[in-house]
């Protein structure tokens, strides 16, 4: 099961996958990563995905590749954290990341929520020092 919430105050999109994620539900759940288009031009996303249970193989990775490159064409940047503790999801991610093949998206592995929010503030602060945004 896949629940988001966009926090307005901290702009970030909190999602929470857990239980069985097959290829169709990941392919879903990525696909509407597109649907934050109107609130940001910058998708900063903190997924903790530590209670998923993968049900899809190396062969679907880079079909969900292809979908974060077309989320990214919606978004001047989009920095992804994903909190995982299983190694062959922590793999995936990895794959996932490298078949993204775009200079916007920015996707990374955590094993602590603060840690991962911390890298989110990092990085709003460099993109925000890169594009004088302050």
């Amino acid at each position: 099961m896949v629940t988001q919430n966009y926090n307005i105050e901290q702009e970030i999109l909190f999602v929470d996958n857990s239980g069985r994620l097959d290829f169709e539900s990941m392919k879903k759940y990525f696909s509407s990563l597109k649907d934050y288009s109107y609130k940001a031009s910058v998708l900063y996303i903190i997924e903790d995905a530590r209670k998923a249970n993968v049900k899809f193989n190396s062969e679907h990775l880079l079909s969900l590749s292809k979908v974060l490159q077309k989320v990214s064409e919606k978004y001047e940047y989009v920095y992804h954290a994903v909190l995982l503790e299983e190694r062959k999801n922590i793999a995936y991610a990895m794959m996932i990341n490298q078949g993204i093949g775009v200079e916007n998206y920015t996707l990374d592995v955590f094993s602590d929520e603060s840690i991962a929010l911390e890298w989110i503030r990092t990085q709003r602060y460099y993109y925000n020092e890169k594009t004088n945004n302050f």
